[in-house]
C-alpha cells in the first residue's frame, strides 16, 4: 500500500507543474482585439479624423520565438506583424455621418453595429479575434486560452478584402468590406472603451431593406436563415433559389471557407407570383485560405480529428465531407434537388467567370505590403482549385446523394416514389389542395444507385400523400415520415417487390396504410419533434 501511495503522489507531482503552466491564471494571458492603448489624457474637442491614416499591425502579439513557431507554426504571422497603412475612421463624416447604435458579434469577434442618416446600417467588425473568449471563465486568462488566440494566426488578417471581386464576377450577392482603423472617439460613447483603438472591417450590413444596393440584388428585405427556413418550412409556394445557393457554396469550396453554418448566411427575399423566393448572401469571411497543418502540434491536432473541417488551403481540394461539414444542413435541405448535369454547368460557369485577370485584380484589394508578402502563393492555390472545379462539384455531389433528404412543408403534398428498375427510384413532389389534387410540380429527380444508398422523404404537416409503385426491389432503401397532419400512404399488392425496400415511420392517429404485407410499418406514437412538422425541423439547424 504504501509504494501505491507514493506512485500516486509521484503522478501529482509530475503533474503539478503542467497543470499551474496549462491552467494557471496569469495578467500575461490577458487578452484584446484593440491594437492601440487608450489616450492618457483626454481630447477636449471633437477629433476631425476625415482623410487621416495610420500605420499599424493587425496583430504583434503573433510574433513569437522559433521555439513556439516550430511547434504551433508560422501561419500567417508574417502579416499579422506587418505594418500597413489605413485610412481612419472618422464617423462624423464617413457615410454621411455614422451613429453607433449596439455592440455584437460572435464569442471572437468584436463588432458595432452603426446607422446612418437615412437608417441603413452599417457594422465594424474587428480584424483580430479572441477566441479564448469561448473557454471557460476561469480558463480565459490561462496558458491554454494564450494557445487558442495564438491560433488565429492560421487566418489571413486581409483575406476578407479580396473576396467582393470575385463573388462579383460569378454573380452572387456580396458585401464590400473596407479596411480602417478606429480610434479611440467620444463619439462612440458608451462603446469606446471596446471599440476604439481597433482595427475594422467596415461594410453594410446585410439586412433589411437593400432595395437601393445592386450587389443584393435591389432586394426589398434580407432575411435571417431562421426566417428563410421558417417560411420555406410553412409553405410550398415559398421556395430558395438552389442554382444560385450552389453557385455560392462552388464559391466556398474554392476559396477554401470552412465555417458556412446557419449564421454565416443571409437571404434576400423576393415576392414572385405566389408566395417568395430566397437568394443567398453570403457573410463573414474570415476563414478563407486558413494555413493550419505546418507544425508538430497543429499536425497531431488534425490527425486525432479535432475540429476536422479546419483545412490548411492547398493546391488539391480532396476531403470536401469535412471542408463543408458546417454547412452541411443547408446543403442537404437545398441541393438535392439538383441534377448533376446542372452541378457540372454551373461549375463551368464559375470557371469561366473566375478568370485569372479576376483573381489577381481581387487579391490587389489587399494593402501593398501584404499583397507583395502572401498574395502569391494563395493566388496559385486558388488559380489550382478553379482547375480542378468539376472534380470537386463531382466529389461533393456524390456525398450529398449517398443519403438524401426529400422534405415537404406543413401544408399539402403529394410523393410519388417511382421505381424504374433495380438502379434507378424516380420521385416527384407535388403541391396538393385539400382534396388531394395536384396543383404544381415542385420537384422531379431520379435517383441512381451507384450514387444513392437512402431517400428520406419527410412529409411535415399537412396532409400528405405517398405512393409508391414498382415490379422490382430497388437497391435503394427508401423511408417515409408522414409527420404531423392525416397522412396516407398508398403501395398496392402489384407494387409488393418495390415494398420490400419501403419502411414508413408515422403515428397511429388518422393515418391510412393501403400498404402490401412487405412493407415494413413502424408506428410510434412518440415522434421526435424535428421529423414531425417544420417548427420541428428548426431544430436540426445552428440558427440564432
Amino acid at each position: 500500500m504504501p509504494t501505491v501511495v507514493n506512485i500516486k503522489t509521484f503522478i501529482k507531482l509530475l503533474l503539478l507543474p503542467c497543470c499551474i503552466i496549462l491552467f494557471g491564471c496569469s495578467k500575461s494571458f490577458v487578452h484584446t482585439v484593440q491594437q492601440v492603448p487608450p489616450p492618457t489624457t483626454t481630447i477636449a474637442t471633437t477629433p476631425n479624423y476625415a482623410d487621416s491614416t495610420i500605420v499599424i499591425a493587425a496583430g504583434t502579439h503573433y510574433n513569437r520565438s522559433k521555439l513556439h513557431t516550430f511547434f504551433y507554426g508560422k501561419h500567417y504571422r508574417p502579416t499579422w506583424t506587418t505594418p500597413v497603412e489605413v485610412n481612419v475612421l472618422d464617423i462624423g463624416t464617413a457615410k454621411g455621418g455614422l451613429s453607433p447604435i449596439k455592440q455584437g458579434g460572435s464569442r471572437q469577434t468584436i463588432n458595432l453595429r452603426l446607422e446612418d442618416s437615412t437608417g441603413t446600417e452599417y457594422v465594424l467588425r474587428s480584424v483580430d479575434k479572441e477566441p479564448a473568449s469561448s473557454l471557460p471563465e476561469w480558463l480565459q486568462q490561462s496558458y491554454i486560452a494564450d494557445i487558442v488566440r495564438d491560433a488565429t494566426s492560421a487566418t489571413h488578417p486581409y483575406a476578407a478584402l479580396t473576396i467582393h471581386g470575385m463573388a462579383e464576377a460569378i454573380g452572387i450577392y456580396h458585401v464590400v468590406p473596407e479596411l480602417v482603423y478606429v480610434p479611440h472617439d467620444a463619439r462612440l460613447g458608451e462603446f469606446e472603451k471596446n471599440i476604439g483603438g481597433m482595427l475594422a472591417i467596415l461594410e453594410r450590413r446585410p439586412n433589411g431593406d437593400q432595395s437601393d444596393n445592386p450587389r443584393m440584388g435591389y432586394a426589398p428585405d434580407v432575411k435571417s436563415t431562421r426566417s428563410m427556413l421558417e417560411h420555406r418550412l410553412a409553405h410550398n409556394d415559398n421556395g430558395i433559389d438552389e442554382r444560385m445557393f450552389l453557385r455560392a457554396r462552388l464559391f466556398d469550396m474554392l476559396i477554401g471557407d470552412w465555417s458556412r453554418h446557419e449564421d454565416n448566411w443571409r437571404w434576400a427575399k423576393f415576392e414572385k407570383e405566389k408566395g417568395l423566393t430566397y437568394k443567398p448572401v453570403p457573410r463573414d469571411r474570415d476563414n478563407v485560405y486558413y494555413k493550419l497543418n505546418d507544425a508538430p502540434i497543429p499536425w497531431l491536432f488534425m490527425k486525432l480529428g479535432f475540429k476536422s473541417q479546419y483545412h490548411t488551403y492547398r493546391h488539391n481540394l480532396t476531403d470536401v465531407k469535412d471542408l463543408n461539414r458546417s454547412g452541411r444542413n443547408l446543403d442537404e435541405i437545398i441541393l438535392g434537388d439538383l441534377e448533376f448535369s446542372e452541378w457540372q454547368e454551373i461549375a463551368d460557369s464559375v470557371k469561366h467567370e473566375l478568370t485569372d485577370e479576376v483573381i489577381e485584380k481581387a487579391f490587389r484589394s489587399m494593402p501593398d505590403t501584404i499583397y507583395k508578402l502572401s498574395a502569391g502563393p494563395i493566388i496559385a492555390k486558388l488559380k489550382s482549385r478553379r482547375d480542378q472545379l468539376n472534380r470537386v462539384a463531382k466529389d461533393y455531389y456524390n456525398e450529398l446523394s449517398d443519403k438524401v433528404y426529400v422534405v415537404g412543408s406543413d401544408k399539402h403534398e403529394k410523393f410519388l416514389i417511382e421505381v424504374l428498375s433495380r438502379e434507378e427510384v424516380r420521385v416527384r413532389k407535388y403541391k396538393i389542395s385539400k382534396e388531394g389534387e395536384e396543383r404544381l410540380l415542385l420537384s422531379d429527380k431520379v435517383y441512381s444507385a451507384r450514387v444513392t444508398d437512402k431517400i428520406q422523404l419527410y412529409g411535415l404537416g399537412g396532409d400528405d400523400h405517398f405512393i409508391v409503385t414498382g415490379s422490382v426491389k430497388p437497391k435503394i432503401k427508401i423511408l417515409l415520415w408522414g409527420g404531423a397532419g392525416e397522412d396516407t400512404y398508398t403501395i398496392a399488392e402489384e407494387n409488393k417487390k418495390a415494398g420490400k425496400r419501403v419502411k414508413i415511420n408515422d403515428t397511429q392517429y388518422r393515418n391510412t396504410y393501403d400498404v402490401t404485407k412487405s412493407v415494413s410499418v413502424d408506428i410510434d406514437d412518440d415522434l421526435r419533434a424535428k421529423e414531425f412538422d417544420a417548427q420541428g425541423w428548426l431544430l436540426r439547424y445552428y440558427l440564432d
